[in-house]
């Protein structure tokens, strides 16, 4: 299935308008002139990972500037919700060839924008026909806690060390003179 979207931007002051520009221009998309200044970029969107990534880095240059709309069809459709799809879309392209996106925690708005979408699968794996693997802890106990446990005292830490010495609660003066700045 294909889809089409449409990145319209422009007339902008921004510093990065020549190189939004220069993305529609040289991207995957067919960049024209609407009005002087205002550009309309048409996108369509299949299997083919390097038209989302060319989707995904114009949005990336324009969403945020007043004059930038994203059109289906004749439908106003959510800048941010387009990029988002974009960049899920072309990295499951490029490492699947396919989307292979689990829904376990929900259908996400993005979702709906995506040619790749399978609602049938999203189903499946929202009513848990398809569970996440569990996840597995595996605690391990070391040496001192084992001896602790059995009711021995741990190891000694090297030779020379002595048991019976207790921390004072006062540090010597001695500590004090041999320190230096603290």
């Amino acid at each position: 299935m294909e889809r089409q979207l449409t990145v319209e931007f422009g007339p902008s002051r921004s510093k990065r308008f020549g190189k939004a520009l220069a993305e529609a221009e040289n991207g995957p998309g067919e960049c024209s002139q609407l009005e002087p200044g205002r550009y309309g970029v048409r996108f369509v969107l299949g299997n083919d990972a390097a038209a989302y990534t060319g989707l995904a880095r114009l949005l990336q240059r324009v969403r945020n500037w007043r004059a930038s709309e994203v059109y289906e069809e004749d439908e106003l459709v959510s800048s941010y919700h387009a990029r988002e799809m974009a960049w899920c879309a072309s990295s499951q392209l490029r490492s699947f060839g396919g989307c292979r996106f689990r829904f376990w925690l929900g259908v996400f708005p993005r979702c709906a924008l995506c040619p790749l979408f399978d609602a049938e699968r999203a189903i499946r794996d929202v009513l848990g026909e398809n569970p996440p693997p569990p996840t597995v802890f595996e605690i391990t106990l070391g040496p001192n806690v084992r001896a602790l446990l059995n009711g021995d005292l741990p190891p000694s830490r090297g030779e020379g060390s002595d048991p019976c010495w207790q921390v004072p609660d006062f540090a010597p003066e001695e500590w004090e003179s041999a320190g230096g700045d603290a």
